[in-house]
């Protein structure tokens, strides 16, 4: 999906001013890392691509969809097209691998053998099929992270948002994650992730967007973590 920022402020109560002025065009099917000091406004960045958020001034346009004038009752069915993956993974604690990643598509009335070929298929994408019997509480940090993508990956999204997937991993753990990302972009799903993780990125060389205090400081392809990083 193309996203476009046109002019997007976003200020919270009492005066918190988390974005302010962003243009922006994301292109269908780019891999696009979100960088900044905590607080510069990444988070509410990918809050309004979901639409948790609706901006305070400004437009945001996903597809040929503006969100600002989605109508509530539409919001379930954009959001079967986004693939988001939370900080904290979310996952239900007494539920399967497998039963997380179906309770997804179970809720949306999904066929009952349509839930179980996906599931299934999302779970070996992320080399979890062994382990698809196993709860929450029995995986690593890295297998979690790994359900939670197979989880977001279940309705076959056109978009797919990860905010910070590898904050939390050991580098090898975050190279395993990195290339599920990378191989879901090659399919042709736009990828955008919010991190902080300097060695990722620079490994990993993709578009990089910045953001300071809630504007776009910078937006280079091919990019580092940060600017001066030449060596």
């Amino acid at each position: 999906m193309k996203i476009k920022f046109s002019g997007v402020s976003k200020v919270f109560k009492p005066d918190i001013v988390a974005l302010k002025d962003v243009y922006l065009e994301i292109a269908k099917g780019e891999f696009v890392y979100i960088v900044g000091a905590t607080g510069s406004g990444k988070s509410t960045l990918l809050r309004l691509i979901t639409r948790e958020v609706l901006p305070t001034r400004g437009t945001v346009m996903v597809g040929d969809v503006n969100l600002r004038r989605m109508r509530a009752s539409d919001i379930p069915y954009y959001r079967r097209d986004v693939g988001l993956v939370a900080q904290d993974f979310k996952l239900i604690p007494h539920l399967t691998v497998y039963e997380n990643v179906a309770f997804v598509m179970e809720a949306m009335s999904v066929p009952a053998k349509m839930v179980e070929y996906r599931a299934t298929r999302v779970i070996e994408q992320v080399g979890l099929l062994r382990r698809r019997f196993m709860k929450p509480p029995q995986l690593s940090g890295g297998e979690q992270q790994r359900v939670a993508i197979a989880r977001a990956l279940a309705n076959s999204p056109s978009l797919f948002v990860a905010d910070e997937p590898t904050g939390n991993l050991d580098y090898r753990t975050s190279a395993e994650v990195m290339k599920i990302l990378l191989s879901i972009n090659a399919a042709g799903v736009t990828v955008i992730m919010t991190t902080h993780n300097q060695y990722i990125v620079d490994s990993y060389r993709q578009r990089v967007i910045e953001l300071d205090a809630g504007r776009l400081v910078r937006d280079e392809v091919a990019g580092r973590y940060a600017p001066n990083d030449d060596v």
